[in-house]
């Protein structure tokens, strides 16, 4: 935004004989419609709420843009969001400011070279940008004074550059540094690359595999414990799938997945797949078949035996091209923007980082805004629906009960006949992004999927790491990943909480419960420094041990919390309208719950018993008292009950996990494994990390992770050539991706009134199902 648009606003209130008066009004009238998308949003509520009370400020929330004069953008802006900015931006009347908040606000933040982002100044003329990934709730504030600032006439800038010479050795010149990445020119891509593991149970499946499955097979694999790779061709995969599921019981399908081998010409399409029967919980299957590298191929869907993989051959389709016939989503894109076209190929490069600018090189890539600010419904829908006298609401994809996504709701009277869902509205391209970095790089990367349970972001991928590389973490740096994990659990339910007593008109649950969670925040930045992005937990371990103090402090949290939930259930839980707005709404039984792969502690609510923790335990939680909490009702009330009932739970672990970490003598925190010849780092990685991990390669083949986020089933599979430091292919399944289906059926048939209810049950987080 150049020229007259830049600053109207101001010259608005610097004209006319009340101008004094005028700008004093304004300045101490700033009612913000917050348009949160991402990272930044999470930190943005804290500093709306009690405990930094932006509104002493005179910024008084607004939800509803035309009432709104002050419009704070906090986030990432991608090409689906950049047409909602600026619809919401010009129904604000004048005169109206903007503030920016974020690294990713002002030049793509650790998303720069993503194909999917875009400037906010691009979009709309921006008053002042607060730097920060993400900002803290002080600095959001101090941003808001700047307005008000320039709106008395005194603009500063937010940041200054200087440029500074590096001093160099007399006689040798300064060089510009290479890049640190090493790519295979014609890697050997492999999935099913076999592995020798103590699993009896496993070599006795793949015996039985094999006679089940007859001729339609051509490899059975055991790729890992619990793991088993099967590989089929395609005119066969139906037939594979179809016997898993009638002769053995395998009822859903955890990820789907594509992975491009241009110099082979062919794809590679996989299929991980579970059961929720007792002895088969652990067991992930990969069903996998080859096929041509074309423009447009074509593979049956096996949405029919396992519906769970519906949203997931979406995705694939946007980002591969490959049609998955038998899908019904296949006419239309679903997570990204009309324009952008199979970004996962991998013929779609990405700039890369560049250590030195020329002059007249661009600070950022060169960014194409969206040529069309209209966001298109399905082809047909609105014919469809008068034929069945139906009416169609849109709702979203900014909207304070929509979260980041569009809803486009069939209705008929105020009966909810369908939800189609339009997300990708914050999608960040993480998993392109993650096959042109080093491992160790992409730790800050997939942090950011959710920043309100940020431990268990990480845990998963650096688990997959560790499984790859072999490597046992130390037992100490386990019970403290442990309890990282479960405050990581706690502050997502926290914040879950306060949002779904927004959702239902109950302010001082909001208010009360972000108090607490800001008590959880004061506990990880003691331990790591951070408040939502400490990227603290590494491969081998963590970064460095915590003190004592910090043990101490963490351990009157928990009584701390639990007499203040004594209080929230007062407040908000047994709240007698919350009750009946909760109970009997948006029920999935469940056989609905199993058939439309809703994971966590919404799983268990519909009286599935399946915790990651306890089928598959990692870190220590074999080596702690505690229960999973189930239910049967499947409703909304059962949905939050469950989860509440999970965060007593949590408290059990964190204050056993406290207590053994006070008992057990200081030792290594890193393993010396992964360490190498640096293994005076082994308890603290400062100044060692780019040197024991720079160089990280995995050997060859597919290894896959799980484990319980705050959400449900986090999966990460990371695919190496074993030649490259960087990954081939990440996919990551987020728990919320999974739930989006969830969302969709709980809602049919109930009342519209009724559907924030059922949107805030399942604590759906828009950036962690988009990624």
């Amino acid at each position: 935004m150049e020229g007259d648009d830049k600053d109207r606003n101001i010259r608005i209130l610097h004209s006319g004989v009340l101008t004094p008066l005028r700008r004093w009004g304004t300045k101490w009238s700033l009612w913000p419609c917050h348009f949160v998308t991402s990272c930044c949003g999470v930190e943005l509520a804290h500093a709306f709420a009690c405990g930094f009370d932006g509104e002493r400020l005179g910024t008084l929330n607004m939800g509803i843009s035309r009432q709104a004069n002050f419009i704070i953008v906090e986030g990432t802006i991608t090409r689906k969001m950049a047409r909602a900015l600026r619809i919401v931006w010009e129904q604000m009347p004048d005169p109206k400011f903007v503030n920016v908040i974020g690294a990713c606000g002002q030049r793509g933040g650790i998303f720069w070279n993503s194909y999917n982002i875009t400037r906010p100044s691009e979009i709309v003329p921006v008053d002042f940008f607060i730097p920060g990934c993400p900002i803290t709730p002080e600095g959001l504030l101090r941003g808001v004074r700047a307005v008000q600032e320039k709106i008395e006439g005194r603009d500063r800038t937010t940041i200054k550059f200087k440029t500074a010479a590096l001093p160099s050795e007399e006689g040798k010149e300064n060089r510009i540094p290479t890049t640190a990445k090493i790519f295979a020119p014609t890697p050997a891509i492999r999935v099913d690359v076999p592995k020798e593991v103590d699993w009896d149970f496993g070599r006795e499946m793949v015996k039985n595999l094999k006679a089940q499955l007859g001729d339609v097979y051509k490899s059975i694999t055991i790729t890992d414990k619990n793991r088993i790779a099967i590989k089929t061709t395609p005119e066969n995969l139906v037939k594979v799938a179809r016997k898993l599921s009638d002769t053995m019981g395998i009822d859903h399908a955890k990820n789907v997945n594509v992975i491009d081998v241009p110099h082979e010409r062919k794809f590679i399409v996989e299929y991980m797949v579970s059961s929720y029967r007792e002895e088969l919980m652990p067991v992930i299957i990969t069903i996998f078949t080859e096929i041509g590298r074309e423009a447009e191929p074509v593979l049956s869907s096996l949405t029919a035996l396992w519906e769970s993989g519906d949203y997931s051959e979406r995705e694939m389709h946007d980002f591969f091209g490959i049609r998955f016939e038998g899908n019904e989503g296949m006419n239309r894109k679903f997570l990204l923007a009309p324009e952008t076209e199979t970004p996962l190929r991998k013929d779609f490069k990405l700039e890369e980082e560049r250590y030195v600018l020329e002059d007249g090189t661009p600070f950022a890539p060169a960014i194409e805004l969206p040529s069309d600010l209209k966001m298109p419904l399905s082809e047909g829908l609105l014919e469809e629906a008068e034929k069945s006298d139906d009416f169609v609401v849109l709702i979203g994809p900014h909207h304070t009960g929509s979260g980041h996504l569009r809803w486009i709701m069939r209705m008929k009277g105020d009966v909810i006949v369908d939800v189609i869902p339009d997300p990708g509205y914050v999608h960040r391209s993480m998993e392109k992004l993650a096959e042109n970095r080093l491992y160790i790089q992409n730790i800050p990367l997939f942090e950011r999927a959710n920043i309100s349970d940020p431990i268990n972001m990480n845990l998963g991928y650096v688990r997959a790491i560790e499984k790859a590389l072999g490597i046992e973490v130390p037992e100490r740096a386990k019970y403290i990943r442990t309890m990282m994990a479960e405050l990581s659990r706690m502050g997502a339910f926290f914040y879950d909480s306060g949002i779904f007593s927004l959702f239902t008109g109950h302010s001082t649950g909001f208010m009360y419960v972000w108090a607490i969670r800001e008590m959880i925040l004061e506990a990880i930045v003691r331990m790591t420094g951070s408040r939502c992005t400490p990227s603290f937990i590494i491969p081998g371990g963590i970064r460095r041990d915590i003190s004592d103090d910090v043990l101490n402090m963490t351990s009157n949290f928990t009584s701390a919390v639990n007499k203040r939930l004594q209080k929230f259930e007062d407040i908000f839980i047994y709240n007698p309208v919350f009750v009946a707005r909760a109970k009997g709404v948006g029920v999935l039984t469940r056989e609905e719950a199993i058939r439309y792969g809703i994971v966590g502690p919404f799983l268990r609510a519909s009286g599935v018993d399946y915790d990651i923790r306890k089928v598959e335990p990692y870190e220590v939680y074999d080596k702690l008292d505690w229960e999973v909490t189930t239910g049967d009702a499947g409703d909304c009330l059962g949905r939050y009950m469950g989860r509440y009932e999970e965060i007593k739970q949590s408290l059990r672990i964190l204050k056993q996990a406290v207590d053994a970490l006070k008992e057990m003598p200081r030792g290594d925190v890193i393993s010396e494994e992964v360490l190498g010849e640096y293994k005076e780092a082994s308890k603290d990685i400062k100044g060692h990390l780019f040197h024991a991990y720079g160089n990280l390669v995995l050997p060859r083949g597919e290894w896959t992770s799980v484990i319980e986020a705050g959400r449900g089933t986090l999966l990460y599979s990371i695919l190496s050539d074993g030649e490259s430091n960087v990954p081939y292919r990440v996919r990551v399944v987020t728990p919320c991706w999974m739930n989006l289906r969830g969302i969709i059926e709980a809602s049919k048939g109930e009342r519209v009134a009724d559907f924030w209810t059922i949107y805030g049950s399942f604590g759906y987080f828009p950036p962690e199902a988009d990624r």
